[in-house]
């Protein structure tokens, strides 16, 4: 977080106060066990993280895959064993005012090994309002996000996780703020 913050010409220290004893950090398990036609499983769904940052051990079987932005493709991350994929989440883009980007991906299941990981969500506390950053606001680069509570929006979308709905789960795309072409 301090070489983020230091990339946008803030501080070292300028995310410390939202990672306090109150965070919502959490680590989550996964298996996927091998599966012989892997293009009719479903490891994880396509979805960017919610959160700040993804933390995730790299092993040997691999099944992450990005999206490339510049045409849809789904492009598959080489495992390196012992090293970490570094996720940059929705709150860093909303913070940074979409200098940084979090990026869509999923996870395919591999026909013949089976396949743990341990993802790490570094998140802030509950009560965190996330929104631009004033220091990265400008008349030039106005704000693109309206505020949101982080607590409320993790419940939510958790909640919309275990459930059938007829409409899209909580993205920070509803709280994105669009422009007014007839001002």
């Amino acid at each position: 977080m301090e070489l983020i913050a230091l990339s946008l010409g803030l501080p070292a220290d300028r995310f410390r106060g939202f990672f306090n004893e109150h965070q919502t950090t959490f680590t989550r398990l996964n298996h996927y066990p091998p599966c012989p036609a892997p293009h009719l499983a479903l490891g994880v769904g396509r979805h960017k993280d919610s959160g700040a940052l993804t933390i995730l051990a790299q092993d040997d079987v691999g099944g992450l895959e990005v999206r490339r932005k510049s045409d849809g493709e789904w492009i598959r991350v080489k495992p390196i064993p012992n090293a970490y994929v570094i996720n940059i989440g929705d709150i860093i883009q909303v913070w940074s005012n979409e200098t940084y980007e979090s990026v869509e991906h999923r996870v395919i299941v591999n026909s013949e090994k089976e396949r743990f990981s341990i993802p790490f969500f570094f998140n802030p506390a509950h009560y965190t309002m996330v929104k631009p950053l004033e220091e990265l606001v400008t008349k030039q680069n106005p704000a693109k996000y309206r505020a949101y509570n982080w607590g409320k929006f993790l419940v939510t979308r958790t909640h919309g996780n275990f459930m059938k709905l007829n409409v899209e789960n909580i993205q920070i795309h509803h709280f994105r703020i669009t422009e007014n072409k007839n001002n």
